[in-house]
């Protein structure tokens, strides 16, 4: 198993923090004046969360992938499931949430934003907004934070998914291509990474090899290893099973088929196979995670 690195208050002093649920959290220094210093984290990886970043004032600088990037203010940074992510020092004001890909993925679904964009594993997204559009969408935090305070109740869940879903409906109805940043890098090895990442997306559900991804590259098993290593901090095969798994639990969550078929439509010789590869990645039993992780445990509206 990958260690991941728990969202906790532990990882966010000094900022204004809350969970609900371990399903939303959120993060904002919107109490301190000017342009504080946002001291450096270490490297954080987990394959379950959205991380969403909007820069108010200011500059944040990161490094994402392996790619150091500078978001400022008016820009929007999310970050896919399953890629590393380090905070270094400093100086801005910003909102940010995480949530998991199984929520995001049913909110895109929902609405027409799923018909023109995935949320794949391994991917960040860079975005300038017009000052309106940020404006928007620190109402929304603000709502949600206000939510997040409030004690328990039946309907909560629902009233976060709201405020949620107007925020990322306001912003992809309104972004247009030329407002995506593009961090492309020069250079054979980068290339070469995001080859293997549209080849992973294609096949996943067939092949699980390294040796087969290597062959379809024309490049040793070894040097493949390298290169995803050096983008995502994980073997090839730790990221193959990565994909995989990301896959696996929005279809276990959205629970259309039943594991059987599930195991089928990803390949494995059996469910019983397919179980214990589920649970040597994940630390539970595919039916361990749809009683955790269902859609039939909200009533989404």
């Amino acid at each position: 198993m990958i260690k991941e690195t728990p969202i906790t208050q532990v990882n966010a002093q000094n900022l204004f923090f809350s969970s609900y649920q371990g399903k939303y959290f959120i993060i904002d220094n919107l109490e301190e004046k000017g342009e504080p210093i946002l001291h450096a984290t270490d490297e954080m990886y987990n394959s379950e969360y959205v991380h969403i970043t909007i820069v108010l004032r200011g500059t944040l600088h990161a490094v994402i992938g392996g790619t150091e990037i500078e978001v400022k203010a008016n820009q929007y940074l999310v970050v896919m499931p399953c890629i590393s992510v380090t905070i270094k020092e400093s100086r801005c004001i910003f909102i940010s949430s995480y949530v998991p890909n199984h929520i995001i993925s049913e909110i895109f679904d929902r609405t027409a934003i799923g018909k023109k964009l995935q949320i794949r594993a391994f991917e960040f997204r860079h975005i300038n907004l017009t000052p309106e559009l940020t404006e928007a969408l620190l109402h929304c935090h603000q709502c949600s934070r206000e939510e997040h305070l409030r004690p328990d109740y039946p309907m909560k869940e629902i009233v976060l998914r709201s405020y949620l879903s107007a925020g990322l409906a306001k912003l992809y109805s309104n972004i247009t291509s030329e407002s995506i940043i593009h961090h492309m890098k020069n250079g054979r090895q980068y290339k070469l990474f995001l080859q293997f990442l549209q080849i992973l997306n294609e096949e996943h559900k067939r092949e699980r090899s390294v040796q087969f991804y290597a062959q379809k590259l024309q490049i040793t098993p070894k040097y493949l290893s390298s290169i995803v290593h050096n983008y995502t901090g994980l073997t090839a095969s730790q990221a193959i099973d990565q994909d995989v798994i990301f896959s696996v639990k929005q279809a276990l969550y959205t629970n259309q088929h039943n594991i059987k078929s599930i195991s089928r439509e990803f390949n494995f010789p059996s469910q019983s196979f397919f179980g214990r590869y589920f649970k040597r990645i994940t630390g539970l039993s595919p039916f361990e995670y749809i009683k955790q992780h269902n859609i039939k445990s909200i009533n989404f509206v």
